[in-house]
C-alpha cells in the first residue's frame, strides 16, 4: 500500500469500472457532504474527534485508487478499511465474468462493464436513512431532501469547495423535526425510529451483519429497503431488491416473484447482477 503523508494509494484487481462508481455515487451525492467531479470523490468525515475532507480518485500510475487525507490522521487505518469498502476494491472480477458471462441477460452487460463494482457506504446509519428518504421518490428529489437535513442538523465543518456538513449521527436526528426539511410525516417517524434503534444497538449497521429482520421490525421499513441497505452497507453481495421497479423493467417488465426466480441463477453474487442491471440497457 504505497503512501506518502496525505495520500494512500488502494490497490484492486482490474478491470475496475470507476466511471460507472463515480456516475452512481455523484447520482446521490448529499449536498454540503459530498461532492463528485469526473476526476474523484469528495466527502466530509468525523472520526477519532476530528472532521475534515477526503477525496478519492483514480491513481496516477497503476490499478488503485489514490486516497487523499488531510494531514496525518489518527484514525487512517480505519479510513482506509472504510474508502476500501466504500469503493469495493476488493471484488475479483474475474469470479464475476464466470459467473455472468454467458447469462444472456447480465452477458452483454458485463461486457460493456467488465469491472462493475457495489458501491458500500462511508456510514451505515447515513445510507440507511438515505435509502427511507429514496422510498417512492426519485434519486433527485431524495438528494435534495438528504442534503437539507445535512445542514439543519448536521456537524459544521471549515467550508471547502461546497463541502461544509458532516451527516448527522443518530443523536442529532432521533428527536429532530425532519418535516421542516420537506420529509413527509411517515417518513419521519421512520427515520427517528430508525435513529433510536442505531443508539440502542437493536439495529446494527455493520459489514458483515444481516440486519434485515432488525431493520424490517421499525415501522415503514420494508423488503426493499432492507435490501438496499443490506447490499450496500451490510455487505451482503447477495442482497437482491427485486422489488426494485428499474430492475424489473430492465429484466422484461417482469414481476417481483418471476425475478427472484431468474436471479437463483445469479446467487451468490446478486448484488452485481442489480448493479448491471441499473446500467443503461444492453
Amino acid at each position: 500500500m504505497p503512501c506518502r503523508p496525505g495520500r494512500v494509494d488502494l490497490p484492486y484487481q482490474s478491470p475496475y469500472d470507476w466511471p460507472a462508481l463515480i456516475a452512481f455515487l455523484d447520482a446521490r451525492a448529499t449536498p454540503g457532504v459530498e461532492e463528485v467531479s469526473r476526476d474523484g470523490y469528495r466527502r466530509t468525515i468525523d472520526l477519532a474527534g476530528r472532521t475534515g475532507v477526503i477525496e478519492i480518485r483514480p491513481a496516477e500510475t497503476g490499478s488503485a485508487l489514490s486516497l487523499h487525507v488531510p494531514g496525518p490522521h489518527p484514525a487512517l487505518p480505519a479510513i482506509v478499511e472504510r474508502v476500501r469498502w466504500m469503493c469495493d476494491l476488493d471484488a475479483t472480477p474475474s469470479l464475476l465474468g464466470a459467473h455472468f458471462r454467458a447469462d444472456p441477460l447480465l452477458g452483454p452487460r458485463l461486457a460493456a462493464h467488465p469491472g462493475i463494482r457495489v458501491p458500500g457506504a462511508w456510514d451505515g446509519f447515513e445510507l440507511a436513512v438515505r435509502a427511507v428518504l429514496g422510498q417512492q421518490v426519485s434519486v433527485r428529489a431524495a438528494t435534495t431532501i438528504a442534503g437539507r437535513i445535512a445542514q439543519a442538523f448536521g456537524t459544521a465543518v471549515a467550508p471547502a469547495n461546497g463541502l461544509s456538513r458532516v451527516f448527522p449521527t443518530p443523536a442529532a436526528l432521533v428527536g429532530a423535526a425532519l418535516e421542516q426539511c420537506g420529509v413527509m410525516p411517515s417518513r419521519a417517524a421512520t427515520i427517528r425510529a430508525l435513529a433510536r434503534a442505531v443508539i440502542e444497538r437493536r439495529v446494527v449497521l455493520e459489514t458483515g451483519r444481516d440486519g434485515r429482520a432488525e431493520l424490517m421490525a421499525l415501522p415503514g421499513v420494508g423488503p426493499w429497503t432492507a435490501s438496499y441497505v443490506a447490499m450496500r452497507a451490510l455487505g451482503d453481495r447477495d442482497a437482491f431488491p427485486s422489488g426494485d421497479l428499474v430492475l424489473r423493467r430492465a429484466a422484461g417488465g417482469c414481476t417481483a416473484r418471476e425475478l427472484e426466480a431468474r436471479a437463483e441463477a445469479w446467487r451468490p453474487w446478486r448484488a452485481y447482477a442489480v448493479m448491471l442491471l441499473w446500467q443503461d440497457p444492453a
